[in-house]
């Protein structure tokens, strides 16, 4: 029965992101609208939130490692929830945004803990397919009630309340911990690697900073170039500080491993393609499809519920196939939901749009909890809190990345079909695409603009074919990370088989 709670407890601490994720994608149309931001401020909403927090996730793993995951929890219970209480008081973007970044330290200081928690207690292999295929359904069942709560709440009660019921889940997890978790005791001998942990943040934080502002400043800017390079430098100065140090942060011979860094490259790839939609579906279904803020959570159905079965499917499959090709299967089949929903995007039937939903919902509830199950079941017991560190590095490094790349994607395509409409027609008017463009990815083109000479069809025309730029982008992303994953898997296990059947041929001749 402890064993119950304490999987309920932390699974149910790893779900607050995933939360926040589906309401803020769910509440932005409506924020942005209330607060006035404009297209930059609409993505810091989100992505203040990942700057921060994928930032100092292996810094959070290396935390509990070293202080106890219990307590690192806590305070990272208690710090999302004192930023979620912020956000709901903001009275501007600018206060929402810094409320959202504070909010990401909390975040990163609660999900490292409680995923090393369940990897340090279940790793006997069935009770770890049973442990993770039940947090994989917890993490979608979260999608599914999260829509519906965020639509709700904010369509009833405004967006504020959407964000002030963290409030209470933070109150109730903090009273549940302590009872269902165990006080750890962990190895405090060595001393921290503070350096290596502030290298790696600040590249991390570099990095993230380029990849949000390349699209606003130019990615060839001097500021881009000068913060890629900084964030270039610091990386291999947080390399050459683990290398020396006796208990590092970061174990690198970890990447020796090709069935670790292949199970990494299936992170970031069903991060990347399937779990960001989380954040864009919203987007498409409110502006592209016309579906009210009320009616957005059940629109979004189709794709919250296959993630909340699948993973069941999955737990089957990992026992009549390797971890790989569970992974692999997964990405295939994210890339063909990718890849209906590219062709639905720009169809007349709705219908078909929810069908490519539901696929691409069954391919990442299929390897969602597979993903953590593969990357913290490879590293020694007492490592579990840096391996929870690297897979939600790479799960929400990935989510910023594909969220920042994928709206560059849906930019350019939705610049490309204006310059056709506003700069090749004789009654065009070139000099407005700027602003044209503005007020289409932002969604604004559902009130009339008449001084921009574009027709409303035109516009939600563009709107839907640069989200079909956006989901083939993410069908190619996903296939790419299947192929790696499973050659980097194959090859390493014929490494490792090369190098036992060695060691037993040495030991052979030496005994005998």
């Amino acid at each position: 029965m402890k064993e119950r709670g304490l999987l309920l407890t932390a699974s149910a601490s790893c779900a607050l992101t995933i939360f926040d994720t589906n309401l803020v994608g769910v509440l932005l149309p409506s924020l942005v609208a209330d607060l006035g931001a404009d297209f930059s401020q609409m993505a810091w909403v989100q992505s203040s939130f990942l700057l921060t927090f994928a930032s100092l996730l292996l810094f959070a793993g290396a935390m509990a490692d070293r202080y106890g995951r219990r307590r690192v929890l806590l305070v990272g219970l208690w710090l999302f929830g004192c930023a979620a209480l912020a956000g709901s008081l903001a009275p501007n973007i600018s206060l929402l945004i810094g409320a959202r970044a504070v909010q990401g330290v909390g975040a990163a200081l609660l999900l490292a803990p409680a995923l090393s928690t369940i990897g340090h207690r279940f790793r006997l292999q069935d009770e770890a397919i049973r442990a993770w295929s039940t947090w994989g359904s917890i993490m979608g069942l979260t999608m599914v009630v999260a829509p519906l709560l965020s639509s709700l709440a904010g369509s009833l009660l405004g967006w504020r309340w959407a964000f002030f019921v963290f409030v209470p889940i933070c109150v109730m997890l903090i009273i549940a911990v302590p009872r269902t978790i165990d006080e750890d005791r962990p190895s405090g001998a060595h001393t921290f690697d503070w350096a290596g942990a502030i290298c790696f943040s600040l590249s991390m934080l570099l990095w993230v900073w380029g990849l949000i502002n390349g699209p606003q400043t130019g990615w060839t800017s001097h500021q881009s170039v000068i913060v890629f390079t900084l964030g270039l430098v610091t990386l291999a100065a947080f390399v050459v500080i683990e290398l020396r140090q006796i208990n590092p942060m970061l174990h690198l011979r970890f990447f020796k491993s090709g069935r670790f860094v292949g199970a990494v490259i299936a992170m970031l790839g069903y991060a990347g393609a399937a779990q960001v939609m989380a954040a864009l579906l919203p987007l498409y279904l409110q502006r592209g499809m016309g579906i009210s803020f009320l009616w957005t959570g059940c629109a979004l159905l189709p794709f919250a519920i296959t993630m909340f079965l699948f993973p069941t499917i999955g737990r089957r499959f990992s026992n009549r196939l390797q971890s790989y090709q569970l992974l692999g299967l997964g990405l295939a089949v994210i890339s063909v939901g990718n890849i209906w929903l590219s062709l639905a995007a720009t169809s007349s039937n709705p219908l078909w749009f929810f069908i490519g939903m539901s696929i691409l919902g069954a391919g990442g509830g299929l390897i969602n909890g597979e993903t953590q199950k593969a990357i913290l079941g490879s590293v020694p017991k007492e490592r579990t809190g840096m391996a929870s560190g690297i897979s939600t590095t790479a799960r929400f490094f990935a989510m910023l990345v594909g969220y920042a790349g994928l709206s560059s994607i849906l930019a350019l395509g939705v610049k490309s079909r204006l310059q056709d409409l506003l700069c090749s027609s004789a009654d065009g008017d070139c000099s407005v695409l700027p602003r044209a463009l503005e007020w289409v990815v932002t969604g604004q083109f559902i009130t009339a603009d008449q001084s921009l000479g574009l027709l409303g069809k035109d516009a939600a025309d563009s709107y839907r074919a640069g989200f079909s730029d956006l989901f083939l982008a993410a069908a190619l992303l996903a296939v790419v990370a299947a192929v790696l994953t499973v050659v980097l898997s194959v090859q390493g296990g014929w490494r490792n088989g090369a190098i036992q059947a060695q060691h037993v041929d040495r030991v052979g001749v030496d005994t005998h």
